[in-house]
């Protein structure tokens, strides 16, 4: 299942290039179920982290630059951002094929192992690619065995130290135990499923 997460992650970011190309520039002022975020920033958290995390992974004992997260800004135009993030899940599969998924890698501080890594990331961007659909009507059907490995794994990392007001998750949504696996893992994630535009 390791080796999966760094496959599923890289065939989600595919994905959710395509997503990207799709959203149109009239769209970028609107919300999102990211309280903090419009479409424009959501768009910005998308490409810089990948691009961040596609650097950790080629460079897993914390050396090598990382880019500036706080200060980016997505290309304008849907096709540049969207090939941003392809080019991002190019150098993470070449990381995956390198057999990162089997080192300790250092994003943060200290180092975790590499399909820890590769999970957690794969859980940001079923979820991120969720909250960029339902911001613009556009459609999210990330890979049903993507979606099982981020709900199977997820549950582990996201524990009440990181929920909360001032954290980087929400507490979880309620649903119920029959709703699709999607919806479970955004629920998990401290996102409304079913969040509508106001």
């Amino acid at each position: 299942m390791t080796q999966n997460h760094g496959q599923y992650l890289t065939s989600v970011l595919d994905q959710l290039a395509d997503l990207v190309a799709e959203v149109e520039p009239s769209r970028y002022g609107a919300p999102t179920p990211c309280p903090e975020f419009d479409v424009a920033v959501l768009r910005n958290h998308i490409l810089a982290w990948a691009q961040f995390f596609a650097a950790s992974f080629e460079h897993p004992d914390g050396s090598g630059e990382r880019p500036d997260v706080d200060g980016y800004e997505a290309p304008a135009s849907p096709a540049e951002a969207a090939d941003v993030l392809r080019d991002a899940s190019r150098r993470i599969a070449a990381c995956v094929a390198a057999g990162v998924a089997d080192q300790p890698v250092t994003m943060f501080g200290g180092a975790m192992p590499g399909s820890m890594s590769l999970g957690m990331c794969l859980g940001e961007y079923v979820v991120h690619g969720h909250d960029l659909a339902l911001a613009t009507g556009l459609a999210w059907d990330p890979p049903a065995e993507a979606v099982a490995a981020a709900l199977d794994f997820l549950p582990s990392m996201l524990t009440d130290e990181y929920r909360g007001p001032d954290q980087s998750f929400g507490y979880a949504v309620e649903v119920p135990a029959t709703a699709p696996a999607l919806d479970r893992i955004v629920a998990l994630s401290g996102r409304d499923p079913y969040w509508k535009a106001p």
